[in-house]
């Protein structure tokens, strides 16, 4: 249920992975969501780690987590208020795929909000193009996922940014078939990141190096730096002119 990529042209989420060197790789996975979307209780779950009875308040920072499954996922939870969101881009650039999470509970004016703020981060370049696993948190009567698919446009974003898409349910409903629904979206994440391992790895390494090339500029900006370097490239030696009258 849920399945976004099936339109797309790269999509392969319902094949087998060939078996590959991807299969022994380690993938980056930017876990992110706006604040009380149910971020850390995903990624505890996801690595099997219990939550402590005095770790409630909402995460201001980054958690790091790691998954052992069909690959290793090297998961990273930037928290989600707004503003937590203003450095979201930072980890664009390093990481291989993208986990979303949503409060399925919450009203329409505020799902809106979760979606248009997924949306913006899926426009950005060094995002564009990579797997993304909506996970739909806690449980609300008379709602199907296939309804927040159409009521939000899903499939547009992702024919728009190019990103196959799939989205689950977590443990919400406290049922066992929530549970296998999200443990089929992790299956299918780590499917897609198999098959687009080579292209995953070469883009992280081109946004990288762009994004550190672009921190290093706006540094020198400031300082006059760069302009001094491009004056002493093409500065030209004086040259005395000397006329002869005959």
């Amino acid at each position: 249920m849920g399945l976004l990529c099936d339109k797309l042209r790269r999509c392969c989420c319902c094949r087998e992975a060939p078996p590959t060197a991807a299969a022994a790789a380690q993938f980056k996975v930017l876990l992110l969501g706006a604040t009380g979307s149910g971020k850390t209780q995903l990624a505890l779950q996801l690595s099997g780690k219990q939550r402590d009875a005095d770790d409630l308040a909402p995460t201001n920072g980054v958690r790091c987590y790691r998954i052992e499954d069909l690959v290793t996922l090297l998961l990273t939870e930037v928290g989600g208020s707004q503003d937590m969101q203003r450095i979201w881009p930072y980890y664009y650039a390093s990481c291989n795929a993208l986990i979303y999470c949503f409060d399925l509970s919450a009203s329409n004016e505020m799902l809106q909000l979760h979606f248009e703020l997924l949306q913006r981060c899926l426009q950005h370049e060094a995002m564009r193009g990579k797997p993304v696993l909506l996970v739909a948190t806690r449980h609300r009567d008379g709602v199907q996922l296939y309804d927040v698919e159409h009521a939000f446009g899903l499939e547009h974003v992702a024919r728009t940014t190019g990103c196959p898409l799939h989205i689950c349910h977590t443990t919400a409903a406290a049922t066992a078939a929530s549970g296998e629904d999200l443990q089929r979206g992790m299956s299918w994440l780590q499917r897609q990141l198999q098959l687009l391992a080579p292209t995953l790895l070469e883009r992280v390494k081109y946004d990288v190096n762009l994004q550190s090339w672009q921190q290093r500029k706006r540094s020198l900006l400031p300082n006059g730096k760069l302009q001094q370097v491009h004056r002493q490239r093409f500065r030209r030696p004086h040259r005395k002119v000397t006329f002869t009258f005959q």
